[in-house]
């Protein structure tokens, strides 16, 4: 039987060291893995002596955000039309702002990989590991080495399954913070799920075992992802959106979160592995995250941005595809979202949080036209996916 072909993706905004892909490399070989190309979509920057190192394990297709000329021309090739070429790689916000929607910046991986035939797609990000932080006390703590790899494709292999996936080990996303009206803020995010917990933990989730609660989800994390391209049939594009307001642009989270709707909607299957890879998204493990360093209230804001900036169109999602009927109250939400931000604003002594309200009302203003560019580029991917599989 023909071997299958696999192929690694990273999305990063610049490569300076070999980590972690040199990890994701070098846990492949040690498993036994033979990996067949290397997908960088990048920003900014890629070190060429570094690039050079991972062509020693196998060939690497390097692209920065912007320079279309590869994929534009591939598109090209099978007969697909301006508009729709557009429809799936544009990046209007790329000249002025220097901005590509995270969604858009997948795709570009999704489509080098569906050119060139590979089988299997696996997507991992720039501070993520392959191994399980197991154990945690102070600054004593322990690490697991796990099957990348093969714990993904043991469940990719079953019937309908477009993608694995799960969540991390690791310090969790938001540090532990409190603060007057933090619920209303997390309110206004629709977030107030995790006020508990970002309001008591302090700690890391640790992972000593795998598989050991898998199920069927809709929620893929982008960073924790293998594709099966066979199901080429089922397999849907990334979406997400930005958001200009201050003359500023801003990017929408949750192009890897509206992926399993999308998914289902195509009757596939998304299935969490239980695989919580090391996460290590401050950058300074094991330092206990603080939400006064600058970086972190940095990295709470865009996150409070994106989350807004997606919302709109999530919950729209959700009810076109019968997901859930939950009608949401935007009216109390962003009541929640004003007394919360302004609050935030003068925990962080930082006025970027003021911003929040007027984001909401725009990103839900802007709804109609993130939709028309959905099923544009839905229209277009389905074209493309006719035009390819005579290829494949």
């Amino acid at each position: 039987m023909k071997r299958k072909k696999i192929a690694l993706a990273i999305f990063t905004r610049n490569i300076k060291e070999k980590s972690p892909i040199q990890d994701f490399l070098d846990n492949a070989k040690k498993y036994n893995h033979q990996i067949d190309h290397l997908i960088i979509v990048y920003n900014d920057y890629v070190d060429k002596h570094i690039i050079d190192s991972y062509k020693t394990y196998c060939p690497v297709t390097a692209i920065q955000l912007g320079n279309k000329f590869f994929i534009h021309q591939s598109l090209k090739e099978i007969g697909i039309s301006e508009r729709d070429i557009n429809a799936i790689i544009n990046t209007p916000n790329l000249k002025k702002f220097d901005l590509v929607p995270y969604g858009t910046a997948r795709n570009h991986a999704l489509l080098t990989a569906l050119y060139y035939g590979f089988d299997y797609l696996f997507f991992f990000d720039s501070d993520v590991y392959p191994k399980l932080l197991t154990d945690f006390c102070e600054n004593d703590f322990h690490f697991k080495e796990i099957d990348f790899i093969g714990s993904h494709l043991k469940y990719l292999k079953q019937k309908n399954v477009v993608v694995t996936t799960s969540d991390y080990s690791g310090y969790y996303i938001i540090p532990k913070m409190n603060f007057p009206y933090l619920m209303e803020l997390l309110r206004g995010l629709q977030k107030e799920d995790s006020y508990q917990y970002i309001s008591t933990v302090d700690a890391p989730v640790t992972r000593n075992v795998t598989e050991d609660n898998v199920f069927d989800t809709r929620k893929a994390l982008g960073g924790n992802m293998a594709i099966d391209l066979n199901k080429f049939s089922l397999l849907p594009p990334f979406f997400s959106s930005t958001l200009i307001i201050n003359d500023q642009c801003f990017l929408g989270r949750g192009e890897d979160t509206l992926f399993g709707p999308l998914i289902y909607n195509n009757g596939g299957r998304c299935v969490d592995i239980d695989l919580l890879l090391f996460h290590n998204c401050f950058g300074d493990f094991p330092n206990k995250p603080t939400i006064n360093l600058q970086k972190n209230v940095d990295r709470f804001f865009y996150a409070c941005m994106g989350w807004i900036i997606r919302n709109p169109f999530f919950n729209w999602l959700h009810k076109e595809y019968g997901i859930t009927t939950e009608e949401i109250d935007t009216d109390n939400r962003l009541a929640s979202l004003k007394l919360g931000a302004k609050s935030a604003a003068k925990y962080f002594g930082d006025n970027r949080f003021l911003m929040l309200p007027d984001a909401f009302v725009a990103a839900y203003n802007k709804l109609p036209e993130e939709i028309e560019k959905f099923h544009n580029l839905m229209n277009a991917w389905k074209t493309m996916k006719t035009k390819l599989a005579v290829r494949r």
